[in-house]
C-alpha cells in the first residue's frame, strides 16, 4: 500500500526567492535544506523578476495564469494549462501580464520523473516511486490503491510505494490538476522521505 500524505495551502513553507526577487511557498522537499533531490513549490508572481539559477537541476512549470518567460533562446508565453521544461541552469525572466503564480518542480538530473497537467476524470497505474497530485485551480477527487482523497483548490497529495498502484484522478469541472513522478527509490526498494511543511 502506498503511503499518502496531503498537504492544505495553509501547510505551505514560504519563503525568499534564491536571488531574493521574490517569495515561493515550499510544498515539500526530498532531500536537505540546501542541496535537494527535488522540490514542488508554488511561487508568486506580482511583476517581472529574473529567476533563480539552480545548477545541475531540470525545471518544470506551470502558471495559473498568463505568463511570459524569456528565455535566452527567445520568449514563450504560456497561459493557464500549459507548462514548460528547461534546465535550471539558464538565466530566465518571468513576465506575468498580472498578477498570479506557477507550479514549480525541480529535480536533480540524473533523477527519472515526468510532469503533465491533467483534465476530467484520467485514471492509470503509476509507477513505483513518488506521485504527486496539485489541484492547480478547483478540487478534485482521487482514488489512490482505494482509498479517496478530496483535494481543495491548489491542495497537493502524495504518494509513494515501493511498486505500482492504481491513481484516479477526477478533476471538477474545468479544473487542472498537475500529475508529477519521482522516482526516488533508494537501492532500488525505499523511498527516501521528504521534508513536509511544518
Amino acid at each position: 500500500m502506498p503511503v499518502i500524505e496531503v498537504i492544505a495551502p495553509g501547510q505551505w513553507r514560504t519563503q525568499p526567492w534564491a536571488n531574493g526577487a521574490g517569495v515561493t511557498h515550499e510544498l515539500v522537499r526530498w532531500g536537505g535544506t540546501g542541496a535537494f533531490d527535488a522540490r514542488i513549490s508554488v511561487a508568486e508572481l506580482v511583476a517581472r523578476s529574473p529567476f533563480s539559477r539552480f545548477e545541475g537541476y531540470d525545471r518544470w512549470l506551470a502558471p495559473g495564469g498568463e505568463v511570459t518567460l524569456v528565455l535566452p533562446d527567445g520568449a514563450r508565453r504560456l497561459t493557464r494549462g500549459e507548462a514548460l521544461s528547461f534546465p535550471g541552469e539558464l538565466d530566465v525572466v518571468g513576465e506575468p501580464s498580472a498578477l498570479t503564480w506557477d507550479l514549480n518542480v525541480m529535480v536533480r538530473r540524473g533523477i527519472a520523473w515526468s510532469a503533465e497537467i491533467v483534465r476530467a476524470r484520467t485514471g492509470r497505474v503509476a509507477a513505483a516511486g513518488v506521485t504527486a497530485l496539485f489541484a492547480m485551480d478547483g478540487g478534485a477527487s482521487v482514488e489512490v490503491a482505494g482509498r479517496r482523497v478530496e483535494l481543495p483548490s491548489r491542495g497537493a497529495l502524495l504518494a509513494s510505494a515501493s511498486e505500482g498502484f492504481a491513481v484516479t484522478v477526477e478533476a471538477s469541472e474545468g479544473a487542472l490538476v498537475a500529475w508529477v513522478h519521482l522516482d526516488l527509490r533508494a537501492g532500488g526498494a525505499l523511498i527516501l522521505p521528504p521534508r513536509l511543511p511544518g
